[in-house]
């Protein structure tokens, strides 16, 4: 079967006996399920006139990496959505594969983990929104205090680190093999960071400590 007929069919049989509203949050998130796939999923579409991009892959060519990929990158790199969209997205997927899995749809296999990233994302994607939204606050206050122009080149640092450690309100990153740290946060951050998280952040050192200049978005490790 057609991906996009899945989908249909899907949302079909799913938006009977359940409210307006939720049958709403499920065609949204496999809108973008579906426009994931023909953008970054390396799958066969075209392009219609009236209804944009439509996939032409069969659901034989879905697996979990794609599932994961949608979960933890593209919902938070690609996606402004609605505050339900993370907390939602989750459930929503792990019910459309377990709904493609009973109907035999899928290549043996292809969805083997895809029940364990559906679960980790549920509790995932609320928690790194939540620390993104908190070190964006953080970096308000910081900018200010300490303007850009006003750190040598090595006492500033930019682009993606990876979590490596957290003591209290201080956290430790690698920027591809430089070792930052510490960067001074607040509990209520380090709380919400797990090590093997992603962040993207701009830090500037004063003295001893490194601190939030500018951030972006987190990724779950």
């Amino acid at each position: 079967m057609k991906i996009a007929a899945s989908m249909d069919l899907f949302l079909k049989e799913a938006s009977v006996g359940v409210s307006k509203k939720t049958a709403e949050k499920y065609r949204d998130v496999l809108k973008l399920f579906h426009d994931y796939l023909a953008n970054y999923g390396d799958l066969s579409h075209y392009e219609h006139k009236d209804t944009g991009i439509v996939l032409t892959a069969e659901t034989s060519e879905l697996h979990d990496g794609q599932v994961a990929s949608f979960l933890e990158w593209f919902l938070i790199r690609k996606v402004i959505g609605p505050s339900w969209l993370n907390t939602s997205a989750p459930g929503i997927m792990k019910k459309y594969i377990l709904w493609l899995g009973k109907r035999d749809l899928l290549v043996a296999g292809s969805m083997d983990d895809a029940c364990d990233v559906t679960k980790k994302a549920s509790k995932n994607l609320p928690r790194v929104e939540k620390a993104a939204n908190l070190l964006y606050k953080l970096c308000e206050k910081y900018s200010d205090k300490f303007p850009d122009d006003d750190f040598e080149d090595e006492d500033y640092m930019e682009g993606y680190g990876e979590v490596t450690g957290i003591i209290e309100d201080k956290l430790y990153l690698d920027y591809e093999g430089e070792k930052t740290g510490p960067i001074q946060t607040t509990k209520g951050i380090t709380k919400l960071l797990k090590k093997g998280d992603t962040v993207n952040l701009v830090v500037g050192r004063k003295g001893k400590l490194w601190y939030p200049l500018e951030a972006g978005n987190v990724y779950p490790g």
